[in-house]
């Protein structure tokens, strides 16, 4: 008995691996796109035209400016956490900076008052962003 019974445990992964050779092959065949026919045409890796280039317009450079620190204990909270600053006195959803004058202002990357309310300055996207966007790129907590 123990003869017949080697014989067909060494039959069965034999088979099991032909059986498996078989339906790679039928995957890999079936899986091999459709021909291309007569009626298109052949795709070329060089172009057939010169691109065509428009001029980029001239943006002027945003200043540097001076950073300023928050100073008293106006700063908003944000809904996430975080807070903003607190600049002449005043609730600053954004940062402050020395203005050509010389006296402190809020801004957030160039949009001088900072940001509105409901709203916070976010460093990674250098913009106003909703208040209750998570940070980084996160996504909210379901």
């Amino acid at each position: 008995m123990s003869g017949s019974r080697t014989l067909i445990s060494r039959r069965i992964p034999g088979a099991l691996v032909v059986g498996l050779l078989v339906a790679m092959l039928a995957a890999l065949v079936s899986c091999s796109g459709r021909q291309a026919s007569g009626d298109e045409k052949e795709a070329s890796a060089v172009a057939q035209s010169s691109p065509k280039l428009q001029p980029v317009p001239a943006v002027p450079p945003a200043p540097v400016r001076e950073r300023v620190p928050s100073q008293g204990d106006c700063a908003p909270r944000y809904a996430n956490g975080g807070k903003g600053t607190c600049i002449n006195n005043q609730p600053c959803r954004g940062f402050g900076v020395r203005a050509e004058s010389g006296s402190p202002v809020c801004t957030c990357f160039g949009h001088d008052g900072g940001c509105q309310e409901g709203q916070r300055c976010d460093p990674m996207r250098l913009a106003c962003i909703p208040e209750d966007e998570p940070p980084f790129g996160r996504s909210k907590a379901q």
